[in-house]
């Protein structure tokens, strides 16, 4: 076995999830949002390959997508975005301030963005710098796992995505180990040749911030938005921590 570091190329990490599926579930939640904020400006932090910031472009009048890499940022520019009000930026919430200038109606943070910045120092310092930016009566959306031990624990094997790519077959499972400040996230990668043998395996790991929703709100709320939403997978209904898998969280400033 191969432990590697966790880095993706931005084609592999477009085949990880199937883009029109999962946008066409989710355009109602963000659409909602959108017509009864009358939302304009859109900042898109961690974007990756910028599908979202994509499908926001049909809706708002400018959208700025950010995201530390910079071979994200390029694969997105080239393939994925096609409207004229998206601009995209290298950089994350470590140079929002001197990246970003201006403030926006909605701020969304997508796909466990958040609680990859590794600890809870860093989660605070991130809320606090989206905070700043966000126009007076306006939200921030983040997208996290549900980090409660038994949804982690059930939920700890995700089924395994079978990629076709440069003539090989990847075999790619997901496993999470939970931690009560830190939560070990695992890519287990096999790799079958077009002959059908066993090429390679190896191990992507990185660890997470445990961000159970408890804290979450109390770190919200010491940062200063005055109303925090939490709702359930795909926003729909009332997060429930016993049952869902993901949140999205909205804060209101």
């Amino acid at each position: 076995m191969t432990v590697k570091n966790f880095h993706f190329t931005p084609e592999f990490y477009v085949l990880q999830a199937n883009w029109p599926k999962r946008l066409r579930k989710e355009k109602d939640f963000f659409t909602s949002i959108i017509k009864k904020r009358n939302v304009k400006s859109i900042l898109d932090i961690g974007c990756g390959t910028a599908h979202h910031a994509q499908l926001f472009s049909n809706y708002v009048e400018n959208i700025t997508a950010i995201d530390p890499s910079s071979e994200m940022i390029e694969y997105a520019r080239e393939n994925i975005i096609k409207s004229s009000n998206v601009i995209l930026k290298v950089g994350g919430f470590e140079n929002l301030n001197s990246l970003i200038s201006g403030q926006y109606d909605l701020i969304v943070c997508l796909g466990n963005t958040l609680p990859i910045l590794g600890s809870r120092k860093k989660v605070k310092l991130a809320l606090k710098s989206t905070r700043k930016k966000l126009l007076k009566n306006g939200v921030a959306i983040f997208q996290f796992l549900n980090f409660t031990p038994s949804i982690i624990e059930k939920e700890k094997f995700y089924k395994p995505k079978i990629i076709n790519k440069d003539n090989k077959i990847y075999i790619v499972t997901k496993h999470f180990e939970y931690g009560k400040l830190k939560t070990r996230a695992d890519f287990l990668t096999t790799v079958i040749s077009d002959s059908g043998n066993l090429e390679d395996f190896y191990v992507n790991t990185y660890f997470i911030c445990t961000l159970r929703d408890k804290i979450f709100l109390k770190m919200a709320s010491n940062c200063g938005f005055k109303k925090i939403e939490l709702m359930g997978t795909g926003g729909r209904g009332v997060f429930d921590r016993k049952k869902h898998v993901s949140l999205y969280a909205l804060l209101y400033r």
